[in-house]
């Protein structure tokens, strides 16, 4: 399953999300199929994270550095099996696009947007981000531990 996190931007939110749930999944369902990736729906390519993101990600063993951002595509819309959301605006930009409802997930109740704040406020909206990703990736693999049970 390939999972793209979206925001506004791709350099603040969507590469923590991407981020943290590479390491939720390395460190607790290794045996899961996950792909994970992140777009923005009002940038450009290429722009690097934001200092910020970069920097309260390194305090619990992320490393955005390399990160790039990128504008959602067609070809990445294609190969989005789940597009994991930060706002409802961005749930209703890719319904618009048509995007079927069942493949947009919510994080949380909506996860604000740190731009322009202070390392604290990056440091909050990373651990909600945190706490939202890991009951996205619980969900998903009771969801996948379902459907393996009612093959076998």
């Amino acid at each position: 399953m390939h999972i793209t996190f979206i925001c506004t931007g791709n350099t603040c939110r969507s590469p923590m999300a991407e981020g943290i749930a590479r390491k939720i999944a390395a460190d607790h369902y290794p045996d899961q199929n996950w792909c994970f990736s992140s777009a923005g729906l009002a940038t450009f390519n290429g722009a690097p994270a934001s200092q910020h993101s970069i920097d309260v990600c390194r305090e619990i063993g992320i490393d955005l550095s390399s990160h790039r951002s990128q504008r959602l595509n067609p070809e990445i819309a294609a190969n989005t099996d789940l597009f994991a959301v930060m706002t409802d605006s961005h749930r209703n930009i890719l319904l618009q696009c048509g995007i079927p409802a069942k493949r947009i997930a919510l994080l949380g109740e909506g996860i604000p947007d740190p731009y322009g704040g202070d390392e604290e406020e990056y440091r909050a909206c990373r651990d909600e981000i945190h706490r939202a990703v890991e009951q996205l990736l619980e969900s998903l693999s009771e969801t996948d531990d379902k459907e393996r049970d009612r093959h076998e």
